[in-house]
């Protein structure tokens, strides 16, 4: 599961291990992006090592998850595929994505490459279609009902700079970390 991850929340936690229960797979790799290709870098708020030491307290609970770092030099998913299938040639590989990216989907770098080379399993998002895909983005993608749970990254930077709670949107740890580092503009 990769994301920019900025920060970690409940709702990816939640997402990830329904996922992962429904194609049954062993584990969940949880990749913070070190930049993202769609996004301008002032966007991304905190560093990718603030991000990454979230994501380790978030996910340190769960035996089945765990952090992977990605490639260095590059931002793309095409390139994280290659790279994990290089590091774990015998691993099956399955590429969890809320509802909210099927629209763009297609604005990915190789997308048609990404879909040919790996499962996606597409969870849907409070708010955001899950509509399947007709024009040959996303034909092959799985769909998987999670439990909903409407929180996005974005509402939570904008709650900690306006000084509002963020308890039970991420883990306590997660908070902890947010708010001892000055994060997000507190």
């Amino acid at each position: 599961m990769g994301g920019t991850f900025n920060p970690v929340h409940n709702g990816h936690l939640i997402m990830a291990e329904s996922v992962m229960h429904s194609v049954e797979a062993d584990g969940m790799l949880f990749i913070p992006a070190r930049k993202h290709p769609l996004k301008p870098a002032n966007e991304i708020e905190s560093s990718y090592d603030d991000r990454k030491a979230m994501v380790v307290m978030a996910i340190d609970s769960n035996p089945q998850f765990r952090l992977e770092d990605g490639p260095e030099h590059s931002g793309y998913t095409i390139d994280l595929i290659d790279y994990l299938k290089h590091k774990y040639p015998h691993a099956t590989f399955f590429l969890p994505i809320g509802s909210d990216i099927i629209d763009e989907f297609h604005k990915w770098y190789k997308y048609d490459e990404i879909e040919a080379l790996i499962s996606i399993v597409i969870a849907a998002r409070p708010g955001h279609s899950d509509s399947r895909r007709t024009d040959g983005v996303l034909k092959s993608a799985e769909y998987v009902i999670i439990p909903q749970y409407d929180v996005a990254s974005s509402t939570i930077r904008e709650r900690v700079k306006n000084r509002m709670s963020i308890k039970y949107l991420v883990p306590e740890s997660v908070e902890l970390f947010i708010y001892s580092r000055g994060l997000y503009g507190e």
